[in-house]
């Protein structure tokens, strides 16, 4: 029996949707009616939940937390206990973290111009390339679907005491010819200040009331132009230019970290890419190539006024880090398997400036370069009715190219090394009855350690060491999903072991010195619940996810930042056919926080309550009011930098 293709009925299919199908990655399998290797936030997920940035919209996800990095006023997050650099983060396919590091601030991506974001905890695809041993995270962006179509939407967000804190406009707009499309999309933030809980006292560097120094100002503008052609095959040229800058919010608790007196000027991305897919009678081959240019700069300053660079810790600085890279896929189907085969090529480089405090010329001071390689091949196979095999085995390498580096200290120990990885996986699907399915995986992925955590010397308090090796995970999840009318719920239990952990540890050379070396061994136990009922006029569901990590070598050394339980519940109603209730609620507890002596503490248990109000006057128009943190309550992702209290919020939004 001769099939159509599964690339060419998801094409189809994408034109009844606004999904730009060109920049997702997914896994190939004959299951249509339930992805259960994905989870996927739509658009109309962020809208209900009003997700201004994508750290907010992944935090309603099981097995996601958010967090802040307070030292570099970043927002990011962990997924079933990975942090940001273990995560392989895409925008449209095309990875998107900083080159030296593998950081990047989620806040400063706003959620305007997306369709949907889909997460991958554990089984991903190989056609994502390397380190993706925490998860996937692809940021997909909108496509028309009209001869016309757009909308234009504004929100004013208000603190508790009612004074103006922020606002947000975005706008989109598209068409749709017979072969020819085109998508315009901008975005604009401004956020004069956000005011703290009434909870916090305040202390001698954070008053109470008003969050000093939190101001941020971003703005995205992004395009895109496309042609199918008869048969569905289709390209498209894509542009995106975003441009931030932001304050650092001073320390509120100097037990827990010390003060930095920093700012960033700058903080922009710009990126340009060409992709595209030919489909065949039962293949297709997919390319990606782009370009992603990421600059940033930061200042140290002699004091809290802000005003002076005298001192030895005052200093500018500035990254101006670039990646260049493709990706090619091939997708064929047989009787009865779905064969997938991917190569991708990745150039990074990093620049790392000395600013002059004087007459702000410029200095290179560092310049690093690599280059990663990843083959995969993946296969989906139906046994038989009930069962399908998946399994997939992926070749990473990544080479240093260059190292330049004007810091003398330990110059000696730089040296370009090489690290490659192999990284089989297979997963069996049970499909049990037309309404469940039974999975099991097992994922063997690797992180391979960036240029901060080979070279860094940590404004001299650490020695680098290229000779670390990639950590190694081994990943086993157990999943039933099952849809009962409209009642549809799954459980995941995961457990994952870490080897070759990177940590910094005292170098046994000098114990005033530090050294990443590959010391740990982690182990992950974990379990999600997740549950969801909806009709036409009511929806209600949530999730709730168990983690323990566990450092098997040493346990008295904790992992921060991540809570071992947290519930989200959420609940909209709609009257008539105009008006709406929403409202959710997030709980966390259980993280552990390490002070500046090295002592662990529990974070104080969370809980957040968000309600808002929809009234739709004409279908092209919808008003918004609501309040975020109903009750006030203290939050605290990181103990020295406490977040926004009650906050309310209205938006207007004309669609066409």
């Amino acid at each position: 029996m001769k099939k159509k293709v599964l690339f060419l009925s998801v094409l189809s299919s994408v034109l009844l949707a606004d999904t730009y199908e060109l920049g997702q990655v997914n896994i190939k399998t004959n299951i249509n009616d339930i992805n259960i290797f994905e989870e996927q936030i739509t658009e109309d997920s962020i809208s209900q939940q009003n997700s201004f940035t994508i750290n907010d919209a992944l935090d309603s996800i099981s097995g996601i937390n958010q967090d802040l990095q307070g030292g570099r006023g970043e927002s990011t997050l962990y997924i079933r206990g990975f942090d940001a650099r273990r995560i392989g983060v895409f925008i449209d396919g095309i990875p998107i973290s900083v080159p030296y590091d593998g950081n990047f601030d989620y806040a400063r991506f706003l959620t305007g111009d997306i369709s949907q974001i889909d997460v991958s905890k554990g089984y991903s695809s190989v056609a994502f390339g390397a380190n993706t041993m925490g998860g996937v995270v692809n940021i997909v962006s909108k496509k028309p679907t009209k001869t016309l179509e757009g909308n234009l939407k504004a929100t004013l967000v208000l603190d508790s005491d009612a004074k103006v804190a922020r606002h947000i406009e975005s706008l989109n707009v598209g068409t749709r010819q017979e072969n020819f499309y085109a998508q315009l999309s901008a975005a604009y933030s401004k956020q004069d200040h956000y005011r703290i809980s009434d909870e916090f006292e305040g202390t001698s560097t954070q008053p109470a009331g008003e969050r000093l120094r939190s101001e941020n100002e971003d703005k995205k503008v992004s395009f895109k132009v496309g042609y199918v052609a008869d048969d569905a095959s289709e390209i498209a040229l894509n542009y995106a230019n975003q441009k931030g800058q932001k304050q650092q919010p001073p320390v509120a608790d100097t037990e827990y970290a010390k003060n930095k007196n920093w700012d960033w000027p700058y903080w922009d991305k710009e990126t340009i890419s060409v992709t595209g897919q030919k489909n065949f009678e039962s293949s297709y081959l997919k390319a990606l190539a782009y370009y992603d240019k990421s600059k940033n700069s930061l200042y140290s300053y002699d004091d809290s006024t802000f005003t002076t660079m005298n001192t030895g810790k005052a200093w500018k600085s500035r990254y101006d880090d670039y990646s260049y890279g493709a990706r090619l896929e091939y997708g064929l189907e047989l009787s009865t398997n779905l064969l997938t085969l991917a190569a991708n090529y990745k150039k990074d480089v990093h620049r790392g400036y000395d600013i002059s405090k004087t007459d702000d010329s410029a200095t290179l001071q560092e310049r690093y370069e690599d280059h990663t390689i990843s083959l995969g091949i993946e296969d989906s196979y139906t046994i038989s009715k009930d069962f399908e095999l998946l399994a997939g085995i992926s070749y990473d390498t990544r080479k240093a190219d260059d190292i330049y580096d004007t810091t003398t200290a330990y110059q000696d120990m730089l040296e370009k090394t090489t690290q490659h990885s192999v990284n089989p996986q297979a997963a069996l699907i049970y499909t049990i009855d037309d309404s469940s399915k039974l999975r099991a995986s097992v994922v063997s992925k690797t992180y391979m350690p960036t240029m901060k955590d080979r070279y860094s010397r940590k404004l001299g308090t650490a020695v680098p060491n290229p000779d670390l090796k990639s950590e190694h995970s081994l990943q086993y999840e157990l999943s039933y999903t099952k849809r009962v009318n409209n009642l549809l719920g799954q459980i995941n239990g995961f457990y994952t072991r870490v080897d070759d952990a990177i940590q910094s540890v005292v170098w046994d050379q000098n114990s005033s010195l530090k050294q990443n070396q590959n010391v740990g061994t982690f182990n992950h136990i974990g379990l999600e619940l997740e549950l969801t009922y909806k009709t036409n006029d009511l929806e209600v569901g949530g999730n709730y996810t168990y983690l323990k990590v566990k450092n098997t070598k040493d346990e008295s050394v904790k992992l921060v930042d991540v809570p071992k339980h947290q519930l989200f519940l959420f609940a909209e109603q709609k009257f008539l056919e105009d008006f709406s209730l929403y409202g959710d609620m997030k709980f966390r507890n259980g993280a552990y926080e390490q002070k500046l002596d090295y002592s662990y503490v529990t974070n104080p248990s969370m809980t957040v309550f968000d309600i808002k109000a929809t009234y739709k006057p004409i279908d092209s128009l919808t008003t918004e009011i609501g309040i975020k943190n109903l009750t006030d309550e203290l939050i605290r992702y990181d103990m020295a930098y406490p977040m926004a209290g009650r906050e309310f919020f209205a938006s207007l939004e004309y669609t066409f």
